[in-house]
């Protein structure tokens, strides 16, 4: 669904009028066997106050588009079947559990565990995207391998940054992209890997034994359009 220029103006309205923190968040944990193979769950997020900024945007489209909107919004069976689809689609994949959960702060949280033969696997636009990918969806790539008693990792992501899409004479687009990335300033992606080895060099922002812990701002990541996740290892 493509946003018209009445409901951007009311991200922009909503931007100045309400706290967003904790709008979204995504969790990917993910355990790793020595052969690349290995086990992710994903907890995505959403937070009471983005149910509310959706539906309010509804208000402003005509009554068949917000009805659908609104539907789909709080239709969880929707959401998890596309999901189930999407997974069900990659080889070398399966999904294990998949089910949404009410939290006590009235958010919303989507369950996502499976397993994959080949860590590149967790790559894919496919199962790191719970919108259905355009042609712009880009995969991150993902090194694993071993040369003599050590293994390197690597996770980069280079996607487009925020800025660079924008069209200098479009200010509209401009103020647009300032307030999403403002709505979205405390929501945070992380990355949690327990890798099979003992870690010698990592860029993590936490670790604990071999268990390594990534933090990115969804923020800076939509302006940067950059994640790099770094670790060696070292074969016992």
């Amino acid at each position: 669904m493509k946003l018209n220029k009445n409901l951007f103006l009311l991200i922009i309205i909503f931007s100045g009028t309400m706290l967003f923190s904790s709008c979204l968040s995504v969790n990917r944990n993910i355990y790793l066997n020595k052969d690349g193979s290995g086990t992710e769950t994903m907890t995505i997020k959403f937070g009471k106050v983005f149910y509310d900024m959706m539906a309010s945007m509804s208000s402003l489209m005509d009554s068949a588009s917000a009805k659908n909107l609104v539907d789909s919004l709080y239709n969880d069976e929707e959401f998890i079947n596309n999901t189930r689809e999407k997974y069900n689609s990659v080889p070398g994949v399966k999904l294990l559990e998949l089910y949404s959960q009410k939290n006590e702060d009235l958010s919303n949280s989507f369950i996502v565990k499976y397993e994959f033969d080949s860590i590149q696997k967790i790559s894919s636009s496919e199962l790191s995207k719970f919108n259905t990918p355009d042609e712009n969806s880009k995969s991150a790539e993902v090194i694993y391998e071993k040369d003599g008693s050590k293994i390197s990792f690597s996770y980069i992501y280079s996607g487009t940054p925020a800025e660079a899409s924008q069209t200098p004479q479009d200010s509209l687009t401009e103020q647009i992209g300032m307030e999403v990335k403002d709505i979205f300033k405390d929501s945070e992606v992380t990355f949690e890997i327990q890798f099979p080895y003992e870690v010698i060099f990592s860029n993590a922002d936490k670790s604990e034994g071999n268990i390594l812990t990534w933090n990115y701002s969804l923020s800076d990541a939509m302006s940067s359009g950059t994640m790099k996740l770094e670790a060696v290892m070292q074969d016992e």
